[in-house]
C-alpha cells in the first residue's frame, strides 16, 4: 500500500515532527501523501472484495507455507491481523453488525 521509498522514509524518520520548521513541513507533506495513497488503495480493495471476491480470497488455490502446512484465505487473515494491530481492543464482529455495506454493482 505504500512504496518502498515511503517505507524507508518512515524507518528513517520515526520521530515525527522533530527538527527545524522546514523538516516539519516536509514530514507533514509526506504523511499526507501516504495517507491519501492508503485511502485510494483501501477504496480499490473494497471494490475488489465486493466485485471480485474470488481473487481476494484465494478460493481456487490454497497455498503452502514454509512448513508445508496449507494456508487458506491468507489475504483475509492478513487483513484481520491488520485490524487487530490497529485497534487491539476492537471486537470485529460487533463493528461489522453496525456497518452498512455497499451493494454489489451490476
Amino acid at each position: 500500500m505504500i512504496t518502498k521509498k515511503m517505507q524507508e522514509y518512515l524507518l528513517k524518520h520515526a520521530a515525527s515532527g522533530t527538527g527545524d520548521a522546514k523538516e516539519k513541513i516536509k514530514h507533514c507533506v509526506y504523511m499526507n501523501r501516504m495517507q491519501k495513497r492508503i485511502d485510494r488503495e483501501l477504496k480499490m480493495m473494497l471494490w475488489l472484495a465486493i466485485n471480485h471476491s474470488r481473487i481476494f480470497l484465494d478460493e481456487e488455490k490454497e497455498w503452502k507455507n514454509e512448513a508445508g502446512k496449507v494456508v487458506s484465505h491468507r489475504r483475509l487473515k492478513a487483513l484481520l491481523l491488520t485490524i487487530k494491530a490497529l485497534n487491539p481492543k476492537m471486537e470485529v464482529e460487533l463493528v461489522l453488525k453496525n456497518l452498512d455495506f455497499p451493494e454489489k454493482e451490476n
